[in-house]
């Protein structure tokens, strides 16, 4: 019998490890809350025709930050099981982070897909509803940014299949608190509407245009049937957060590789002031 006790003895250890290790839900090994960091990309492309870059990352400086979150540790999880995390349901591995994508752009397509498959990241973009299949009207038509070319609703299900998750962006992309709130509700459950009529399958996070929220217009939110919505603010996120006003760390073009693992670094332990 001893064999027997010796080898229950050993699984109890090992069991025994594996919790201290592990630690309670949302906490690291040190026992301090667990941050998740939420990236916001908005275009990848090499084409400077397609705008500045305060939005556009080039597919090389992409391809190197993937790799630089593969090579130090960090783990891309999906925007649900970061949400399940918050709530303290679901656990997550060591410096879990979301990639995030706002508006919907072709490149993401054409540039960042490939990357993203090549490492099995997942990530979420979020759509305006009505620039699908168009361009970016919200923001060309004003002389604001170039005309892009935006997904398709062919492209967008292919990038389903392959790991992507798609939220909303509003119809319009309008800044939500500058118009009356019967018109932010049409923009916000209007959308979610639109989309998963389109589409046929739920649409359960939302992006704030331009990061522009407020109390009321997060109700909004909230009660439209969203599980998550994320703004501009710049942080990162811990258990018990509120779901609808995430923070995340923008990622812009200008940014090099030093750059970007020093804004991850800071961020982690704390030492960034929050905007």
């Amino acid at each position: 019998m001893r064999p027997v006790w010796w080898a229950f003895g050993g699984f109890l250890l090992l069991l025994l490890l594996w919790l201290v290790c592990a630690g309670p839900t949302g906490y690291s090994v040190s026992g301090t809350p667990q941050a998740l960091i939420i990236l916001m990309y908005h275009k990848v492309t090499p084409d400077p025709r397609s705008g500045g870059l305060g939005l556009r990352v080039s597919p090389e400086k992409f391809a190197a930050q993937m790799r630089y979150l593969r090579e130090h540790g960090y783990t891309v999880v999906s925007l649900d099981d970061a949400a399940a995390f918050l709530k303290g349901v679901k656990s997550l591995p060591p410096k879990p982070v979301v990639i995030t994508f706002d508006d919907g752009y072709r490149d993401n397509y054409l540039y960042a897909l490939p990357i993203l498959a090549e490492y099995g990241y997942p990530a979420t973009i979020y759509l305006v509803a009505h620039a699908v299949g168009r361009y970016n009207f919200f923001d060309a038509d004003r002389g604001v940014q170039p005309r892009n070319e935006m997904l398709t609703w062919e492209e967008i299900r292919e990038m389903r299949a392959k790991g992507i998750t798609f939220g909303a962006h509003t119809l319009d992309h309008p800044h939500l608190t500058h118009i009356p709130p019967e018109e932010a509700r049409r923009q916000i459950a209007g959308a979610k509407k639109f989309l998963e009529e389109k589409l046929g399958w739920p649409v359960e996070h939302f992006s704030y245009p331009y990061g522009d929220f407020n109390s009321q217009v997060a109700a909004i939110v909230a009660a439209a049937g969203y599980k998550t919505a994320v703004t501009s603010r710049q942080g990162v996120n811990y258990p018990g957060a509120n779901p609808f006003t995430l923070k995340r760390i923008r990622v812009t073009g200008k940014y090099s590789l030093q750059r970007f693992a020093h804004e991850l670094d800071r961020y982690i332990k704390g030492t960034a002031d929050d905007v």
